[in-house]
């Protein structure tokens, strides 16, 4: 699913607040295209694809990426949003830590 915004420290998702339980699909993105270029190739591709396997697969929006997807109601805000352009993030960082 990507990266949830908030968690307790029993690995549940924070409800506190909307955005706590929300996981932010270019926040997601930009956090991927981070661990990538700090050396954690495996972890930062294993958080991209969560956001792709559930926006792709189970959720079928193809070129809609949302901006939220929500933890517990299995559910989505905000289509064809602007901020998960930041994928593009991801062939950056592997540009410059491994040379294709």
């Amino acid at each position: 699913m990507g990266a949830v915004n908030g968690m307790q420290l029993d690995g549940q998702p924070e409800s506190f607040c909307l955005q706590g339980e929300e996981s932010w699909t270019g926040t997601s993105y930009a956090l991927a295209a981070t661990m990538i270029q700090e050396g954690m190739v495996d972890e930062g591709f294993h958080t991209a694809e969560g956001v792709y396997r559930t926006v792709y697969d189970r959720l079928g929006l193809g070129f809609q990426t949302p901006e939220a997807l929500f933890a517990r109601r299995k559910k989505y805000r905000s289509l064809a949003y602007m901020r998960p352009l930041s994928i593009w993030a991801i062939q950056w960082a592997l540009e410059k830590v491994q040379p294709l």
